[in-house]
């Protein structure tokens, strides 16, 4: 017998979205759900929208307030539901069909006070798990864990990716924060060190919405605002202090510590350049005393780039954090960085600093043509690249050597860029031929520039979303098909192409024409 789950959806001016949305809960696989949809006072048509959906399917449920917040209207949501279970889906987010029902048999298998899957970035270009979840190797398995058994969980911190039962959270007070930016943050904190039991499913359970010109500096500059940064510090040291109050599993805490550091540093200083200059003084303060306040050892498991940003901030180079901020967010007027070569060089106050490390390549495929292999067309960019430079694209194999694949004749942006070589159109003719002297397997698809391997990391071949995810093509002694990944990179698999391949790909082609 299924149980009701209550999808709590709160809108705000996402006409855009709305349809999207509500289409992707009308197609879930599961059920027995309702929707409590709450209008927070949007200005726009999306009402009239919500409306439409309600009208055609009683599962839909309209409620209207005046403008109250994300954190009110999701907490007003909790109270409305009449599900066991209760999901937040944003408005301009969507769900993949089988979403709800594997974390209710996730969570109703382990008798669970949550299930929780992955989330996925979905953008014009590309689709990509958030990097919090690869980077600490989250929801892999299916299974059920607790916060003691696997702390790192509290790396993520998102609400929307999460099945919770309701009972759950209003037996512990679970609701959202009020009136503040990151209201989400205290909440799935407490939530997970309460839990007894959290079910894990393996599955993309969210599509989080890449918002068009969201990168852009005039909407990062909005959100880099000082009272942003305060709130984001606010909802972390309140957390801070209900471990110590909790006296909370020591593993627990700092794991929280480190995801502090990873959250202030990574998404707030590393933007420092976007903060008002009337602000500058009073944010860098209030940021380097909460830092100040983790314990240094955590430092000590920050990734390398986080990392360079707490030395400065340690050390009060403040005018080397602001040229290292304009170098990471693209703000600079003029070239910051020198290439020497086929190496980068950050002139600071005191001193230089070698950055090749910091300045991955990214490789976007946008047209794929298949001839005796494929030609990829895209843009190869080369963050800071002044001059020309060597490198070359080639193919790893998951359990054979490298194929080395060349580097194409490249086309430069125009001279007026702050860095005229760093972003360059190219064409790489790939031939299946190449591979007829390797082992049959999964080859990745990598572009890197030539020196030392410890400083220039290679950067993964991408694809656009918009174009095809397969392309096969054979010799008469290989077959090999160019194929999008999970997390939206370029591979490719190789086999033998033998008389029983040939008689199958036959088939698969006919069909197709049919």
């Amino acid at each position: 017998m299924s149980v009701l789950v209550s999808i709590v959806i709160p809108v705000y001016n996402a006409a855009p979205f709305l349809d999207e949305c509500l289409q992707s809960v009308e197609k879930q696989t599961y059920p027995d759900w309702e929707a409590v949809i709450i209008n927070d006072g949007s200005t726009d048509h999306s009402e009239e929208i919500v409306k439409r959906y309600a009208a055609a399917e009683p599962r839909f449920t309209l409620y209207t307030q005046e403008n109250k917040g994300l954190g009110f209207t999701r907490n007003r949501g909790i109270a409305l539901s009449k599900g066991k279970y209760v999901f937040f889906l944003d408005s301009d987010d969507t769900i993949p069909e089988k979403a709800i029902k594997s974390l209710v048999e996730a969570a109703e298998m382990h008798e669970a006070d949550y299930a929780v899957g992955k989330t996925l970035r979905i953008s014009g270009e590309r689709d990509y798990l958030t990097k919090r979840q690869v980077d600490f190797h989250l929801y892999k398995e299916k299974g059920v864990s607790s916060i003691r058994e696997t702390p790192e969980m509290l790396q993520d911190s998102i609400a929307c990716n999460k099945l919770w039962k309701k009972e759950f959270l209003t037996e512990h007070q679970l609701y959202f924060t009020e009136g503040k930016y990151y209201e989400d943050l205290h909440m799935t904190m407490r939530g997970a060190l309460l839990a007894g039991k959290i079910a894990v499913t393996p599955e993309v359970v969210y599509h989080w919405r890449v918002r068009e010109n969201e990168d852009k500096p005039s909407i990062t500059q909005q959100q880099m605002r000082l009272q942003n940064t305060r709130d984001r510090l606010s909802q972390l040291q309140l957390n801070r202090e209900w471990l110590l109050e909790t006296q909370a599993d020591p593993k627990a805490a700092a794991e929280h510590d480190l995801k502090s550091l990873l959250d202030v540093l990574g998404l707030h200083v590393l933007k420092y350049a976007l903060v008002a200059p009337e602000e500058r003084e009073v944010w860098l303060k209030e940021v380097t005393d909460f830092i100040a306040g983790i314990p240094g050892e955590t430092a000590r498991r920050l990734p390398y780039r986080e990392k360079r940003f707490y030395d400065l901030l340690m050390k009060r180079a403040d005018e080397d954090l602001l040229l290292f901020s304009r170098m990471y967010t693209g703000t600079e007027t003029e070239p910051i960085v020198s290439q020497k070569g086929q190496n980068f060089i950050l002139k600071g106050t005191a001193g230089e600093y070698e950055v090749t490390r910091d300045l991955k390549p990214e490789i976007m495929v946008r047209e794929v043509r298949e001839s005796r292999g494929w030609i990829l067309k895209g843009q190869l960019t080369v963050p800071k690249a002044s001059g020309e430079f060597k490198g070359s694209f080639y193919a790893e194999g998951r359990k054979t050597g490298v194929i080395p694949l060349g580097l194409p004749p490249l086309r430069a942006a125009e001279s007026e860029a702050v860095y005229p070589f760093e972003s360059q159109e190219f064409e790489l003719n790939i031939n299946l031929r190449a591979f007829e002297t390797c082992d049959p397997g999964i080859y990745d698809l990598y572009f890197r520039l030539e020196g030392d391997k410890a400083q220039h990391r290679p950067g993964r071949v991408r694809i656009s979303t918009r174009i095809k995810p397969k392309y096969p093509a054979e010799t008469k002694n290989l077959y090999g098909i160019l194929y999008k990944t999970k997390h939206g990179n370029l591979s490719l698999r190789i086999t033998k192409n033998t008389i029983k391949t040939k008689i199958k790909n036959t088939i698969k082609k006919i069909i197709g024409r049919s």
